[in-house]
């Protein structure tokens, strides 16, 4: 066994720097998992930086800017379509959040009639949703019409309604309210993190060569090899990220205003943050735009349009935007993508959820490209036949 331990850890840890390299990523870890609620408002302004990098180096080869000048040029216009967007959607977004959640406070209730843009009261909406499946149920084959009931259908549809809307009601007032009421913190974040952001942008060579001298100070080649590769995917995935969310929340809304669906803002900005969690994100919330739309409309042409419009969003986005964004920055398979998103998202919430994608590239980049002394040692040619199978042949042959 002490062997074994022996030649792995001489295989992977015998070149220079390889031990500083991986304490210094062990460090890390440890850092950011236990002062995250720390270390948030930079996370953020590092994530903003990617994205408007690109904007500040145009300009700076374009017009032979300052780095300085460009920097704040390009602060100015993004605060300023910042605050746009927050006088203009988020009223929108926070006024339709607090009908949906009267709602379905609501209708957890039992009251006679909702507040909200429902026009149904709770036991309506069972009795409703039974008659539609179990008209549904008369028309298949038997022996299934005589197996349910109009009865058993109603029970069961009035459990469900009452465990999804207790669940959600639940949620939204565990999870989502107590962030929209920590008012202070985000009043912390709109000032600390356009701060962060410009000298992040302002001072960015001096800054990395900074972080590369005191990351590894006694080996520079290590890290200008690892560096290069991860700095360009994470700047790619962050950039396509965000670019992804407001495709996907504009054309979403879009398409629910053109249906005159209740709470269109809404749904599509929460189907715009979908995109954060892969797969599953798409699959939790097709969950409340069916059952918002089955509400409003009933099982009607309605319906059915709606729903395909939104299916071929849906297709439109995995089978294009999403090849065409994250060509480089996603060439991981979906196990790798799911075991992903539950390992960093249980580690780190929203944001491990977000970086989920990077991180494991960052893994597996780690994983191929780390020094190995097994590498170094040259190689036997590699024969497609068996042994002792060209003698056999020639036997043959002969």
């Amino acid at each position: 066994m002490f062997k074994l331990f022996k030649t792995w850890y001489h295989n992977h840890f015998s070149q220079p720097g390889t031990v500083e390299f991986a304490l210094v990523l062990l460090v890390s870890f440890i850092l950011v998992y236990f002062f995250m609620w720390l270390v948030g408002p930079l996370v953020v302004a590092l994530c903003l930086a990617y994205v408007l990098d690109w904007a500040v180096a145009a300009l700076i080869s374009r017009f032979n800017l300052s780095r300085p000048t460009a920097a704040a040029l390009v602060m100015l216009a993004f605060i300023s379509m910042a605050v746009l967007a927050l006088i203009l959607v988020v009223p929108q977004v926070i006024r339709q959040g607090a009908q949906f959640y009267n709602a379905l406070l609501t209708l957890s209730q039992d009251a006679a009639e909702s507040s909200g843009e429902f026009s149904l009261s709770a036991r309506d909406l069972d009795a409703y949703m039974a008659a539609r499946l179990y008209s549904l149920v008369e028309n298949l084959p038997d022996p299934l019409p005589s197996m349910l009931t109009h009865n058993d259908i109603y029970t069961a549809a009035a459990s469900i309604r009452r465990q999804m809307v207790n669940y959600t009601a639940a949620l939204m007032r565990t999870q989502l309210m107590p962030s929209v009421v920590n008012v202070f913190t985000y009043l912390m974040y709109l000032i600390i993190v356009p701060i962060f952001t410009f000298l992040m942008l302002r001072n960015k060579p001096q800054l990395q060569r900074r972080f590369i001298t005191y990351f590894l100070p006694n080996n520079q080649v290590l890290m200008k090899e690892f560096w290069p590769a991860i700095s360009s995917q994470i700047a790619g995935y962050i950039r396509g990220k965000l670019l992804h969310i407001i495709i996907i929340t504009v054309v979403n809304t879009a398409a629910f205003r053109v249906f005159s669906l209740n709470y269109a803002v809404l749904l599509g900005l929460g189907v715009g943050l979908s995109v954060v969690i892969p797969y599953v994100g798409a699959v939790l919330i097709a969950i409340p735009v069916v059952l918002v739309a089955v509400f409003q409309f009933g099982f009607t042409a309605t319906l059915f349009w709606l729903l395909l419009v939104y299916l071929i969003i849906q297709l439109l986005d995995s089978n294009v935007l999403t090849p065409m964004l994250f060509s480089k920055a996603m060439n991981l398979d979906a196990f790798s993508i799911l075991a992903a998103i539950l390992i960093f998202g249980g580690l780190w919430g929203f944001w491990g959820v977000f970086f989920a994608i990077p991180l494991a590239t960052f893994i597996k980049t780690l994983l191929v490209r780390w020094p190995s002394a097994a590498r170094d040692k040259p190689c036997a040619p590699l024969s497609l036949d068996a042994p002792g199978e060209d003698s056999r042949f020639k036997d043959e042959g002969q």
